[in-house]
């Protein structure tokens, strides 16, 4: 009972090996690449996050009226107050009371749009680098490329950004 036990394992295993085996022996081409670097150093990346960066400062500047606003009428009201019939400082007070809630209330809407914004930027980068990256795989038949980041180590002559940096660019 034993002998036949054995010998059907040892079939099975011999039966798998012949299965599985060229498996194996097919040539394996791994890649890896560092996204947060193509992001950084691409030029199409820093184009996109340049436009970015300029609508942020517009809206910043417009912000930054507001504000300015809010602290001229702040100013007026601290040195002028004992100066003003009470109807005029109460009229200044009720109005400065609006303006600071309207920019707390634009800096609040500013802040929530930017990220929104940051995110859709990111994610609009990230598919794009990923359709380079597929056509890059499949122009050098890679088996597969992976995010450096995730990986705890790796020689570096399969590191493939540099690649993919001027890939992207020349694309975009």
């Amino acid at each position: 009972m034993k002998k036949s036990l054995f010998a059907g394992l040892l079939l099975m295993f011999a039966g798998f090996t012949f299965l599985v085996g060229p498996v194996y022996s097919a040539d394996v081409k791994i890649g890896v690449i560092d996204i947060q670097r193509i992001m950084a150093e691409s030029k199409a990346a820093q184009s996109a996050r340049a436009v970015f960066l300029k609508e942020v400062q517009e809206k910043r500047e417009v912000l930054n009226t507001k504000q300015k606003e809010a602290q001229d009428l702040q100013e007026e009201l601290r040195k002028s107050a004992s100066e003003m019939a009470a109807s005029v400082r109460k009229e200044k007070s009720e109005q400065l009371s609006r303006e600071v809630k309207e920019l707390n209330r634009l800096k609040s809407d500013l802040e929530e749009e930017l990220k929104k914004k940051e995110n859709e930027l990111t994610q609009g980068l990230l598919k794009e680098i990923s359709e380079v990256v597929q056509e890059y795989s499949k122009k050098e038949k890679y088996t597969i490329i992976h995010n450096k980041r995730m990986i705890v180590a790796s020689d570096d002559a399969i590191d493939i950004t540099d690649k993919i940096i001027k890939m992207y660019d020349i694309v975009k």
